[in-house]
């Protein structure tokens, strides 16, 4: 069973480990601006950063929590602009290519360009369907039964 991210919350530090990538993102939710502390009380830092758990892979998990911290840096509640692929796209690379997934990464820094040239390769979007195709077959194997009576 592949381990699931964890999310928790003390005091006013948030803290989401992702095991299977070996990260973790802490962030102290009291270094918002105001009105980014706001929102979070009204409708629950917890709950908008464990909005980033849904769907996709534990690398595209954690750039969206990236992404919804940096918004709120910002002082915008709603994100705006595209998620950042590199991650996924780097990942499905290295699956293909059975290249070392550091080298991988390691050539996306030197030439981001390249991230969106192999972005849009049709192999690369196979392998990151099917890497989401096995992410989502893992869920449901471990998710529990509907009890829906037909």
């Amino acid at each position: 069973m592949a381990k699931k991210q964890k999310v928790t919350v003390v005091g006013s530090v948030l803290t989401i480990e992702y095991p299977t990538i070996n990260k973790k993102f802490v962030s102290d939710l009291d270094k918002y601006p105001a009105e980014m502390q706001k929102e979070m009380r009204y409708h629950g830092g917890k709950q908008k950063f464990g909005d980033a758990e849904s769907g996709g892979t534990p690398a595209e998990k954690y750039a969206m929590v990236q992404r919804i911290h940096d918004g709120l840096l910002a002082g915008q509640w709603e994100l705006t602009g595209t998620i950042d692929l590199t991650p996924v796209i780097c990942e499905a690379v290295s699956n293909i290519k059975k290249i070392p997934l550091a080298k991988v990464k390691a050539a996306a820094e030197k030439s981001p360009e390249k991230v969106k040239e192999w972005g849009s390769n049709v192999k690369v979007k196979a392998e990151i369907a099917r890497m989401r195709a096995v992410k989502a077959a893992i869920a449901a194997e471990n998710a529990e039964d509907l009890n829906i009576e037909v």
